[in-house]
């Protein structure tokens, strides 16, 4: 676990990312104006919301958000829908600057983050009427342990969106945006992801395959003139520069078959 703190940790996100935004006022901050930089998965805003419509919850749910990053898909669902969320991560950097970006913009009430392993999530059974992990799972050694625990503190019916890179032929190019080298990635294929859901006693109601909608979005923000992106600038701020030749090493494996991108929707039974 530690070369997952180590690989995503740093200081002074916060500071980098109240810099980048225009006339941020510090005590009227917008959640909105947050969004172009706390979505640090694939395909950012867009994938949140397209994933945030299929759950749409209602204000009165519990969301949890596994793998929460600096806190982005939280605080959306929050603003958005109403509804409450709990956040888990590894990383503490992270875990901090979740909680001054939510205070900042007055979601606290709503919002809370928790510095916790997901193979060992500290909530009861049964408590969360939906789920979310946005791209975590590569750096999950233990996937069926995290998959339990979801199962295990979501309500009867309660659903989980969990999207991933997936191996689809041959090795990546490396470095990635999650991982350095093999050593610290942990993929499987789609059929090995499946069974895991299965196992664990999940419903597959759907399996999404995003990989064409990575692959245009790049396209498209490669031919519009404007170089970088904002959401390449937002990885950047919190990442760091490195992250444009990982982010090209993934798009380049997506386009050459090598990764698929994966929305698994899944019901808890029972």
């Amino acid at each position: 676990m530690s070369n997952v703190t180590t690989h995503y940790g740093s200081d002074g996100i916060v500071e980098r990312i109240l810099a980048a935004i225009p006339d941020a006022k510090i005590d009227a901050l917008d959640a909105r104006q947050l969004y172009p930089f706390d979505q640090l998965h694939g395909r950012e805003l867009i994938a949140t919301k397209d994933h945030a419509a299929r759950l749409a919850p209602s204000s009165s749910d519990h969301i949890l958000d596994i793998g929460s990053g600096i806190g982005g898909p939280a605080r959306f669902l929050a603003s958005t829908y109403g509804c409450a969320v709990d956040g888990v991560d590894l990383t503490r950097a992270f875990v901090d600057a979740s909680a001054q970006l939510t205070k900042l913009s007055g979601l606290s009430e709503k919002v809370r983050f928790h510095e916790a392993d997901a193979t060992r999530l500290p909530f009861a059974d049964d408590k969360f009427d939906a789920a979310i992990c946005f791209y975590v799972g590569m750096n999950i050694a233990d996937k069926p342990a995290v998959i339990g625990q979801a199962f295990r503190v979501l309500k009867p019916g309660g659903k989980l969106i969990w999207t991933e890179a997936v191996l689809t032929g041959g090795e990546p190019y490396y470095p990635l945006p999650w991982a350095v080298s093999p050593a610290t990635s942990h993929l499987v294929d789609r059929s090995a992801l499946k069974t895991l859901f299965v196992d664990a006693g999940f419903r597959i109601d759907e399996i999404i395959d995003e990989t064409g909608e990575h692959i245009e979005l790049a396209l498209k923000r490669a031919n519009s003139g404007i170089l970088p992106s904002p959401a390449q600038q937002a990885n950047e701020i919190v990442l760091g520069a490195e992250f444009v030749q990982r982010r090209k090493n993934y798009i380049r494996s997506l386009s050459e078959g090598k990764l698929a991108s994966l929305a698994v929707i899944v019901s808890k039974t029972g």
